[in-house]
C-alpha cells in the first residue's frame, strides 16, 4: 500500500508543479472525497425518516426532509462541477510543462493526470469511509478495514506485475518486436479484474459480518441500510482502484518511454486513456 501511495504522490508532484495548479488539483480531489461521505449522511437521514417517521415530531421530520433533498442536490452539482472543471486544471498544468517533447507524450500525460487524480481521491474516500464505518459500528468497521487492507495488498501485487509488463511492452517496441494490442490490453484487463474479484470477495465477507451483528441487535436497522450501501460504495472504490492502477501503470510507462528508450514513440492502439 505504501508503495502505491508513494508512486501516485510522486507522479502528482511531477504533473502539478507547486503553486496554483497543485492547489487546484488538491481541492478537486478533496471535493471528490467529501461527496460520498455526504451521500452516506443523506442515506442515513433517509433511512431514519423511513424507520422512525412515526416516532419523531413533525418539525424534525420537516428539517430532515429539507436536509435530505438539499444535500442530495448539492452532492450531484458538486460532482458535475468537479468532473468538468478538472479538465481546465489538467490542461493548464500540462501546458505549463516546458520539457514536453511531443504531442504523443502529452496525450499520455493527460491519461496519467486523470488516473493520478482518480487514485488520490479514491484513496482518501476509502480512508474517510473506513473511519465513518468504525464510528457507526466499530465491530463491523474493523472487519471492513481489515478486508480493505488485505484487498489492497493483492492489488499492489498486480500493480507491481503490471508495471513490469508495461515496461516490457515499451522495450519490445524499441527493439521492433512489439506485442499485439490484444496482448497489451489483455494483460492490463486481467490484472484489473483479478483485483476486482478480490474486492468482491471482501464485500461478501463484509455483508456477512453486517448481517451477524444486525441479528445480534448491535446495529440499528437504519444504520444497517446505510452500512450496506456504504460497503457497496467502498467495494466500487476498490474495483475502480484496481482498474485505475493498471491504467496508471500503462500511462506512466508510456509517458516515460521516450526518456528511457531513445527513439521510441508511445503507441496509441489502446485508447482508453480517460
Amino acid at each position: 500500500m505504501i508503495f502505491i501511495v508513494r508512486q501516485v504522490i510522486q507522479t502528482f508532484a511531477l504533473l502539478f508543479p507547486k503553486g496554483k495548479y497543485r492547489t487546484q488539483a488538491i481541492w478537486l480531489a478533496a471535493i471528490a472525497t467529501i461527496v460520498p461521505l455526504t451521500q452516506l449522511f443523506v442515506i442515513r437521514i433517509f433511512s431514519h425518516m423511513i424507520t422512525k417517521h412515526t416516532q419523531e415530531p413533525l418539525s424534525k421530520t420537516i428539517v430532515n426532509f429539507v436536509l435530505f433533498f438539499g444535500l442530495f442536490g448539492l452532492t450531484h452539482l458538486a460532482t458535475y462541477w468537479q468532473k468538468t472543471y478538472r479538465v481546465k486544471v489538467f490542461n493548464d498544468a500540462i501546458s505549463s510543462n516546458a520539457d514536453r517533447k511531443s504531442k504523443l507524450t502529452e496525450s499520455w500525460e493527460w491519461a496519467l493526470a486523470f488516473e493520478t487524480n482518480n487514485l488520490l481521491h479514491t484513496f482518501a474516500q476509502m480512508l474517510v469511509l473506513a473511519g465513518y464505518f468504525i464510528f457507526v459500528s466499530w465491530q463491523v468497521g474493523v472487519v471492513n478495514l481489515v478486508l480493505v487492507m488485505g484487498t489492497l495488498q493483492f492489488v499492489k501485487m498486480m500493480f507491481h506485475r503490471q508495471i513490469a509488463a508495461q515496461e516490457g511492452f515499451a522495450l519490445a517496441q524499441k527493439k521492433n518486436k512489439p506485442f499485439t494490442a490484444a496482448d497489451k490490453v489483455g494483460a492490463r484487463i486481467r490484472s484489473a479484474e483479478i483485483g476486482i474479484l478480490i474486492a468482491n470477495a471482501g464485500f461478501i465477507v463484509s455483508l456477512a459480518a453486517l448481517l451477524v451483528f444486525s441479528y445480534l441487535g448491535q446495529i440499528a436497522a437504519a444504520d444497517c441500510v446505510m452500512l450496506f450501501l456504504g460497503f457497496r460504495m467502498q467495494n466500487n472504490n476498490l474495483g475502480q482502484t484496481s482498474g485505475s492502477l493498471m491504467r496508471f501503470a500503462r500511462a506512466k510507462a508510456l509517458s516515460e518511454a521516450p526518456k528511457k528508450y531513445k527513439g521510441i514513440k508511445p503507441d496509441n492502439d489502446d485508447e482508453e486513456m480517460i
